[in-house]
């Protein structure tokens, strides 16, 4: 199943999905490296708990949404089978290929979100940031954002209203009052900030939030 960009009109189903997305990948400088068990435990996890909200999503025919989470999972999944060890951990991994493979027949079966009707346009609602909202955003994407920050403590983040929300472009006004943008997907520098007036950034969010949160998660 090739990728498919997250497209979803489900509230339930973007928050669930935006909740749940972030799974750690471990990553290891030499081959051959064993992963720790422990490791490999909390990566079975997350994989597994994302199979749960991926048949929420299902459950609620959200096609596109489901393709996407069944692309990340397939993806996580990859990550962990070479690491696996000894016949427990494999034993598991071959399980949750089963499992992943249950849920691409689900998918397979959904049917696809109805065009609208020629002239009928959709209402988009801004999306509303507060410090519980920014705290559902992944681990990755936190981390990359807290990076982009440096160490400047006085720095403050403003994050896009349009979107899911799942990797919101935002800048970030710097002590120095120099202000840079940044897009959600890969944390690039934009050449043009986004604009305040027009509703488009949330409030600004500083620099300990974003650090408290990491230390909680």
């Amino acid at each position: 199943m090739g990728y498919i960009n997250f497209v979803c009109c489900l509230p339930e189903a973007g928050r669930i999905f935006h909740l749940l997305s972030d799974l750690r990948v471990y990553q290891f400088s030499r081959q051959g490296e064993k992963m720790d068990p422990n490791k490999f435990r909390e990566s079975r996890q997350e994989i597994n708990r994302l199979c749960e909200n991926i048949n929420v999503l299902i459950e609620q025919n959200a096609l596109e949404a489901s393709k996407e989470g069944y692309q990340e999972v397939t993806t996580q999944l990859d990550t962990l089978k070479p690491q696996a060890e000894g016949e427990i951990q494999k034993r598991s991994v071959k399980n949750l290929s089963v499992k992943i493979g249950a849920l691409a027949t689900y998918i397979d079966k959904l049917k696809p979100e109805k065009k609208r009707a020629a002239g009928k346009k959709g209402t988009k609602t801004a999306i509303i940031w507060d410090e519980e909202r920014v705290g559902q955003l992944s681990t990755a994407f936190l981390k990359k954002l807290f990076a982009n920050m440096g160490n400047d403590s006085d720095a403050k983040v403003c994050f896009g209203t349009t979107g899911k929300g799942i990797r919101p472009s935002y800048q970030i006004e710097f002590s120095d009052q120099n202000i840079i943008a940044f897009s959600g997907s890969g944390h690039s520098p934009q050449e043009k900030t986004l604009s305040s007036a027009a509703k488009k950034l949330s409030q600004p969010f500083p620099h300990e939030l974003i650090a408290s949160i990491l230390r909680e998660k």
